[in-house]
């Protein structure tokens, strides 16, 4: 395996050579994160035909305790038992609020929830007329999560798929045990996002890889080399005509950047991580050019603007317009160089 077959196939594996149904490519890829809705929308866009029917996708607190979209019917596995974190259920542990007094505002939003969704700034209105005090609120209502994230953990209660902040009550599931979940995820990963290394799979899952390697070593069907680095593979074969595209628009905190070690991407050139990865912890809106990152990208009305992180020649910036005016039906795009 050399560096452009590792690349080709994992966009094979991440459904970004052929699209298939949405709740098969959020499945695939074990959720897509989601802190912001446009982002979450286009990284499955870009892997997916249609759209997926009401409901089928939720948004909750999952891998490396951030917002991740979901297909409903995964979550007993990416909520199984013993996922809760410490920060998520501190509105019960913070001992500001009395766990009776968390209890009661909980029942009451789970009561609220029962006749539709709602959005979280009524969820805290129905509490505070039913006696939620300005303290409390400032612990169950917190911006970070709070009780709403402390339900979300225990699988009761997700934010609505379609961006509008709605809540939505979740219909009562069993979690997995934590090892069948991992084992799952770990045969999913190894799918999807592999050729995967014991380090890329350590920070996807956020868990040493003394603990990963015997549950990979047992799932992968086959393992290459590249680098004396060892890969993890499912035996995926290659279409006969696959070949990378010339120009792809990842999202931001798109599944090609967020899968794996960021400074052992093969799509990321050294000299791009600081342009993609903030100091503030953003992942940029990434545009590929034969494979590998070349500019971060933003929407602005009906035209692109394009920063190149390297080198891009006229020849090629004319093709990343054209592959965006393609896309998204922009206007044009703009070279913030220029």
């Amino acid at each position: 395996m050399d560096t452009e077959q590792l690349i080709l196939m994992r966009l094979h594996a991440q459904h970004l050579l052929a699209p298939v149904d949405p709740h098969e490519a959020v499945t695939d890829l074990i959720g897509i994160q989601a802190q912001y809705a446009g982002n979450a929308r286009h990284a499955l866009n870009i892997r997916s035909s249609g759209a997926p029917e009401r409901g089928v996708l939720v948004k909750t607190w999952t891998l490396r305790g951030t917002l991740h979209l979901h297909a409903a019917d995964d979550l007993p596995t990416v909520l199984h038992s013993g996922c809760r974190t410490d920060y998520g259920q501190r509105a019960y542990t913070s001992g500001e609020v009395e766990p009776a007094r968390c209890d009661r505002f909980r029942n009451r939003i789970l009561c609220a929830l029962g006749a539709g969704d709602l959005p979280r700034a009524e969820l805290k209105r129905i509490c505070e007329e039913d006696g939620m005090t300005k303290r409390e609120a400032d612990v169950l209502f917190e911006p970070w999560g709070g009780l709403i994230r402390s339900m979300a953990e225990r699988g009761e209660i997700a934010y609505a798929a379609e961006g509008n902040r709605m809540i939505t009550r979740l219909a009562p599931f069993a979690p997995l045990d934590e090892a069948a979940a991992l084992e799952s995820m770990a045969r999913r990963y190894i799918a999807h996002y592999g050729p995967v290394s014991l380090r890329d799979a350590q920070t996807f899952f956020g868990k040493p890889q003394r603990m990963l390697a015997p549950l990979f070593e047992r799932e992968a069907s086959e393992t290459a080399e590249l680098d004396g680095t060892v890969y993890y593979c499912a035996g995926n074969t290659l279409p006969p005509d696959a070949s990378v595209p010339d120009v792809l628009f990842l999202a931001g905190f798109d599944p090609l950047l967020m899968g794996y070690r960021k400074t052992g991407n093969p799509v990321l050139p050294p000299e791009c991580v600081k342009a993609v990865y903030n100091n503030a912890g953003i992942v940029f809106p990434a545009v590929l050019l034969n494979g590998t990152v070349c500019a971060v990208w933003k929407a602005a009305g009906r035209r692109l603007c394009c920063t190149p992180v390297r080198r891009v020649g006229a020849r090629d910036r004319k093709r990343i317009a054209r592959a965006g005016m393609d896309r998204f039906g922009a206007a044009g795009v703009k070279w913030m160089d220029e």
